[in-house]
């Protein structure tokens, strides 16, 4: 049986289907609220021993995932309503679900809608807490394993112990958690499709496509493609030291996106020539207030610290509404003014010792950056994220206030289409689209004209479909996450800048 859904992380995967299905179970009557308590201590322990697993491994961004995901576990508001509703009487695990539930829906329900990613996480710490209070410790089909559930979560995928070689999930998206932790760890993921497949049989996971029970011939044609796969990563890594030119001489710069110190110094093993964006919203997910100058400094640091004389591209808070620390949900996320100078502060004297660049994200307008631009009390670089449909609309004037652009296909992709940024449509080959393009392009020409550089640093930058294009209207700068700069730069140097722009040309006729 073949099934056909949206790619969510590429590759090749075979195994046997493991059911991943909401806890069927119920918790015993002897169950209080203090158990409760102790089971939702239980779940935020495992993912931050699993974050701490995935960082010592080098995979920085889920392990950053499981740290904001054990933040949910230790929620006082989650955590409250389920043990009210305990005391109350109500059986344990039909009071966490219910709690979950809710919370999850006052998220989903804020003005923004990626905040659906959140709530999906939100039902996830539900779901182990119940299985955590029943006992419940999944199917038992041994690896390795394609993974299958109506709603995967990123955790699922480190449940696989005993090999994962794909996963399913009904919902969600490519930019979903699970998607996110999906392409970091290298496991096929397609989103989309509820497979009639019983656990244990056998499935193929490959690009946007389920295949259960396949033939001999497609079996052997997947464990040739894993292992072509496998030869293709150590011919990356060997070409890592050769310059991003293109075949007719066109050089690339390429950057990195990073958020920790170890995705940092995982740039600068790459080849990076520095970060394209610094990511400073981690340290701050549980925060209660807006951080002091102090606490931005202390975070940003370590990371700051590899990118030494390196280009380090700074943004402001920008906390995504899938993200939202306690004091922000149901308020604005620009910060005051005052907020945003002492994270100005703290940038110039952390970045000290590196090519900084101070970035704006969400910028509307050229106003906005030139109110801003007093409150950096320094002559370092600001620049805008173009990232919104008014952004591109006043495009010419913020070229001229800003110091540097950003272009941030994710949101801006989403923008111009009309996509949720949870919609499994909304890939990073959406970028291609022509309204999209003509957008990059109208950007790209306005730095030419006021001599402003303009970097790419969405999920498109590593796109093998969309970076001839981007190439074409003028892109020379990508910023990409680390583990993608190898397949990047090998992709740049076998491409011709002639034939980038002819593409690029018919899709923009």
């Amino acid at each position: 049986m073949r099934y056909e859904g949206v790619a969510g992380s590429p590759g090749v995967g075979l195994g046997r289907i493991r059911r991943v299905d909401p806890v069927a179970g119920t918790a015993p009557s002897t169950v209080d609220a203090h158990a409760v308590e102790a089971a939702f201590d239980a779940v935020a322990a495992l993912l931050r021993k699993r974050a701490d697993e995935l960082r010592a491994g080098g995979h920085t961004e889920p392990a950053d995932i499981m740290d904001t995901t054990a933040l949910i576990a230790d929620d006082p508001d989650l955590r409250s309503a389920a043990v009210s509703e305990v005391r109350a009487g109500v059986p344990a695990d039909r009071a966490v679900t219910a709690a979950a539930a809710r919370y999850a829906g006052v998220l989903a329900a804020l003005p923004d809608p990626t905040l659906a990613g959140r709530a999906a996480d939100v039902r996830q710490v539900g779901r182990r807490v119940v299985a955590a209070l029943t006992g419940d410790t999944g199917s038992t089909v041994e690896g390795p394993v394609v993974l299958v559930g109506h709603e995967l979560g990123a955790d699922d995928l480190l449940d696989a112990a005993d090999g994962l070689a794909g996963a399913v999930s009904t919902l969600g998206g490519p930019n979903a958690h699970v998607g996110i932790v999906a392409r970091a760890l290298g496991v096929p993921l397609v989103f989309g499709i509820e497979p009639a497949a019983a656990g244990g049989a056998l499935a193929i996971v490959d690009g946007a496509v389920l295949v259960v029970d396949p033939t001999a011939d497609e079996q052997r044609a997947a464990r040739a493609a894993m292992r072509a796969a496998a030869g293709r990563r150590a011919d990356l890594a060997a070409g890592r030291t050769l310059p991003a030119v293109t075949r007719d001489g066109h050089a690339v710069t390429l950057l990195a996106n990073v958020a920790t110190p170890g995705e940092a110094a995982a740039a600068v093993a790459g080849g990076a020539a520095g970060a394209g964006l610094v990511r400073t919203e981690l340290p701050f997910l549980a925060a209660t207030d807006w951080p002091d100058e102090a606490a931005h400094a202390a975070a940003l640091r370590p990371v700051l610290a590899p990118l030494a004389g390196r280009v380090a591209t700074v943004r402001a808070l920008d906390f995504a509404p899938d993200k939202l620390p306690p004091f922000l949900i149901g308020r604005s996320v620009t910060p005051p003014p005052d907020a945003l100078a002492a994270q100005f502060r703290a940038i110039v004297a952390a970045g000290a010792g590196t090519e900084l660049r101070v970035m704006l994200p969400m910028v509307a307008s050229a106003a906005q950056l030139r109110a801003a631009r007093p409150l950096l009390a320094a002559p370092v670089p600001l620049g805008a994220m173009v990232e919104l449909a008014a952004a591109v609309e006043d495009i010419d004037a913020l070229a001229a206030a800003a110091d540097f652009l950003s272009i941030g296909t994710n949101d801006l992709t989403a923008a111009l289409l009309g996509l949720d940024r949870q919609d499994p449509r909304l890939t990073p080959a959406r970028a291609a689209d022509p309204v999209v393009l003509r957008a990059i392009a109208a950007v790209v020409r306005a730095g030419d004209r006021h001599g402003r550089p303009v970097s790419v640093c969405g999920d498109a930058a590593a796109d093998a479909s969309v970076i001839p294009l981007l190439l074409g209207v003028g892109c020379t700068t990508l910023s990409v996450t680390p583990s993608a700069l190898d397949a990047v730069r090998a992709l740049v140097r076998s491409l011709d800048l002639a034939e980038c722009r002819a593409r690029a040309a018919v899709l923009l006729a």
